[in-house]
């Protein structure tokens, strides 16, 4: 069975997300970066995992065996395009304490051969994802409006084991995404504090025949308190990891 490996991470800074706490005024002035001992202290308190191998089927087949509301939306495109049902899932372990993850984003690029280009056809979670609690009957992709992901019990019944997008309870979630048909495509996942885990689904066309890699990211921020009330942070940058599809 496959298992997963643990995200080797490096201290980095995200310029976007230092403009982002400048912009706050308030909140950058009650924020210190981490110095290089502090910023490994903070990385030993955390774990996150990802697969050794990703989950993904090849749409166009599934839909002929299985008669799914997809075979309609494709039916133009199957003669031309493979598409991959891709799912990506992050374990995060953030030990209850002072240690927080409030930023986390995930880059996926989608690699079709030097003579072939490849787009997400499609992707979920979507922008603005904001919830309390989780229902897990009522979570929904959107593929051209044809295909729709419910767990449980149809996500079961069409042999597609999904795992919730974000699974942990929060009043202040939100995702940022690239556009579909984008190559690379990106999670920006922002809360309080983001733990238990992350999954993030595309669908990637590629030119029929080609033989697909993907290649993951991962970025993230840590925080904790600090002396006199302020907090102490520090980013970070994980080393690429590397997927074959076909």
């Amino acid at each position: 069975m496959p298992g997963t490996r643990v995200i080797q991470f490096e201290p980095a800074e995200v310029a976007d997300w230092e403009a982002e706490d400048q912009l706050t005024g308030r909140l950058a002035a009650l924020v210190d970066v981490a110095d290089p001992a502090e910023a490994q202290a903070m990385l030993k308190e955390v774990r996150l995992e990802i697969p050794d191998v990703i989950d993904h089927t090849e749409l166009t087949r599934f839909s002929a065996e299985r008669g799914t509301p997809l075979a309609e939306s494709l039916a133009p495109d199957v003669e031309r395009f493979d598409y991959h049902l891709v799912e990506v899932p992050l374990t995060i372990l953030v030990p209850e304490g002072t240690i927080q993850l409030v930023r986390l984003r995930v880059r996926l690029s989608i690699d079709a051969g030097p003579d072939a280009s490849a787009v997400a056809y499609d992707l979920f979670p979507r922008d603005d994802w904001s919830v309390v609690t989780h229902d897990v009957g009522q979570l929904s992709v959107d593929v051209a409006k044809a295909l729709t992901f419910v767990c449980p019990p149809l996500g079961d019944a069409l042999g597609l084991k999904l795992s919730v997008p974000v699974r942990w309870t929060s009043t202040s979630v939100r995702i940022r995404t690239s556009d579909r048909l984008s190559n690379p495509v990106e999670w920006y996942v922002t809360d309080r504090s983001i733990n238990q885990g992350f999954t993030a689904y595309l669908i990637a066309r590629s030119p029929k025949g080609a033989n697909v890699t993907v290649r993951a990211t991962v970025l993230c921020e840590l925080r904790k308190p600090g002396l006199l009330g302020r907090l102490v942070k520090s980013g970070y940058r994980s080393a690429e990891q590397t997927y074959a599809l076909s």
